[in-house]
This record gives C-alpha cells, structure tokens and sequence, in this order.
C-alpha cells in the first residue's frame, strides 16, 4: 500500500496541485490543499473542478489502505455538492471514508473544508478491477 500511495503523493498533476498531507488508514483518506492563485476562477474562488479532483483522489488514498493488492480502482462516478466557496490562500482539508467495499465497486464519502467549515461533499463510487501480472 506504501507504494501506491506514494504513486498518488507523487503524480505530476497532484504535485502541481500542490497536494500535501495525504494520509491513508483504515479505510479513511486525509489531505490538504491551499487555494492557491492559480487556481482561483474570474469569479475570485477556488474553481469547482478542482474540489472535483480533491475529492476523488481523497477517496481513492483511503481505499489504498484495504483494498487488495491484484485489484486496482478507477472513477465510475461522482457527485459533488458545493455548498460555499473557497477563497485565495484557504487551507483546503479533505477527508473521505470508504461505505461499501464490494466485488466489483466501492463507494465513499469525501468532505472538503475550510477552518472546520465544511464547503463540499461528494460520493465517489469506485469500478475496481483485477490487475493482470
């Protein structure tokens, strides 16, 4: 598991990001994000993709720390809610468990927040797949 989180912790794009913190444990993920300039929209707030992408990757750090290793997990679907705006220099904090563990799919739970405001949630279900060797 050590080695496919630090394949999360070092992907180019999540780097870009500036993804930090990233924990994995028990089925439960952790990280944190600062809402840096580069990715606030012409409205002034952090832009809706970008919770998007935190959420999903939250979600699957937490499923590394059970999910077996022949078996690998992609995005089937997410739904996310935002419910307030982050602003420039926010300290993003994700969190995400995981609901259901199945065969074939996985379902969990992300939530965003800003100094323990939450600002969005998302279900995030997992297609998971054996891994051919």
């Amino acid at each position: 598991m050590i080695k496919r989180l630090q394949a999360v912790v070092e992907h180019p794009f999540h780097k870009y990001l500036g993804i930090s913190e990233v924990g994995s444990e028990d089925g439960n993920g952790s990280m944190t994000f600062i809402a840096g300039k580069k990715f606030i929209n012409p409205a002034g707030v952090l832009h809706g993709g970008i919770i998007y992408v935190l959420c999903d990757v939250c979600s699957y750090a937490g499923l590394l720390s059970i999910l077996p290793p022949e078996k690998e997990a992609f995005t089937h679907d997410i739904s996310i809610s935002i419910i307030r705006a982050a602003k420039l220099d926010d300290v993003v904090k994700i969190k995400s468990h995981i609901v259901k563990l199945g065969k074939t799919l996985c379902f969990a739970d992300a939530t965003a927040t800003v100094s323990g405001d939450i600002i969005a949630t998302a279900r995030v279900t997992k297609s998971l797949v054996t891994i051919k060797k």
